[in-house]
């Protein structure tokens, strides 16, 4: 009979981490790592870090929330705030990084005009 974290990571494989379900496959670089990785975008946490953060941003600059979920064996090593954090093209800033069964779930921020 398998473990409990075993049925977790078979899980996050199978279902969470397909990318015919949740994911999608993109390139990631971070602290010396650059690959493509299945990410998941949560879009129900990011909504609500937005519903959190206040309008107070400069004149003519928005800011982008966003949270990821990224498996820790494709990242290698967990990375930590304020590292600077590209999907694809688009470049961020890590506000907080939480490790929850080998699954690690990255705020990221950044400012556009």
């Amino acid at each position: 009979m398998k473990n409990f974290k075993e049925m977790l990571d078979k899980d996050l494989d199978s279902t969470f981490y397909n990318l015919e379900e949740f994911a999608q496959l993109k390139r990631v670089k971070c602290d010396g790592i650059n690959k493509k990785i299945s990410v998941i975008l949560d879009s129900e946490e990011t909504k609500e870090r937005q519903n959190l953060v206040s309008g107070d941003n400069a004149e003519g600059f928005y800011g982008k929330y966003i949270v990821v979920r990224v498996r820790l064996s494709d990242m290698e090593k967990e990375p930590a705030s304020g590292m600077r954090f590209w999907i694809d093209d688009n470049l961020f800033k890590i506000t907080d990084v939480r490790n929850e069964y080998n699954e690690l779930i990255i705020g990221l921020e950044r400012y556009d005009e």
